[in-house]
């Protein structure tokens, strides 16, 4: 029985959904459990609110394409930081995820190590599916292009008992002073199916301190997911304070 539960949650993520956290430069996925990759000296609290017209996480949509509501609240202290978010979702009968991380910014001059966990929960899910991950993110600056590299892992990939990891590649540029292109690629790998790659650009223009539009195309070549994993445009806005 634990074995068929097990197949079944994790083909209610696969097959419709495929079920983080992201530093706000290389936003791929609606920032429900996004971390700045900084180390504040002092305390400091923050909030972000955001509405997008779909909620893409690795690259398939996590909302069966329809608009999605964000809300996130995290704490930073001398590098250590956690959060917690939400944002509704649509799959396999669930309709709210959670999201909780916390870690630690090394600042290492030229480069920033973030090493850290992230928490996937899900309300009234009808099969444990909550998943924790590891992260392991490196960033650095080459001028004004910023670079990144990271990787997520877990063994028990939303309630498979499966091995799971993530590794993506991500760059942005400011064009003006308001106006920043971005792009990532990443590949996720899961023991006994399918791996596919993902990978998405955009730009997101700050209207004004704290509030910023953005505009993301997101792709994969996870033809074995079906049409959540096809190409799409996104369009969101973020307050943040």
């Amino acid at each position: 029985m634990r074995k068929l539960l097990a197949g079944a949650a994790l083909a209610a993520l696969i097959a419709p959904a495929c079920a983080s956290a992201r530093d706000h430069a290389y936003v791929d996925r609606a920032p429900a459990a996004n971390v700045k990759t900084e180390a504040p000296s002092d305390f400091k609290i923050s909030f972000g609110a955001t509405g997008a017209t779909d909620y893409v996480w690795r690259g398939v949509s996590q909302s069966d394409e329809k608009p999605a509501v964000f809300a996130t609240v995290s704490v930073g202290y001398k590098g250590f930081y956690a959060g917690v978010g939400t944002e509704n979702v649509r799959f396999a009968g669930i309709s709210q995820e959670y999201d909780l991380w916390g870690g630690y910014v090394a600042d290492l001059g030229p480069v920033k190590v973030d090493a850290g966990v992230v928490r996937y929960g899900y309300v009234n899910a009808p099969v444990k599916i909550d998943t924790l991950e590891g992260k392991l993110a490196v960033t650095g600056n080459v001028g004004k292009l910023g670079l990144k590299v990271a990787g997520y892992y877990t063994g028990n990939y939303f309630g498979s008992h499966h091995n799971a990891l993530y590794g993506e590649v991500g760059a942005s540029y400011p064009l003006t002073d308001k106006l920043t292109a971005s792009a990532t690629l990443g590949r996720q790998h899961i023991d006994v199916l399918p791996d596919y790659t993902t990978w998405n650009a955009g730009l997101g223009y700050t209207v004004m301190k704290g509030a910023t539009i953005a505009v993301r195309y997101h792709d994969t070549d996870a033809t074995h997911i079906g049409k959540k994993a096809r190409g799409r445009v996104v369009g969101s806005f973020t307050i943040a304070f």
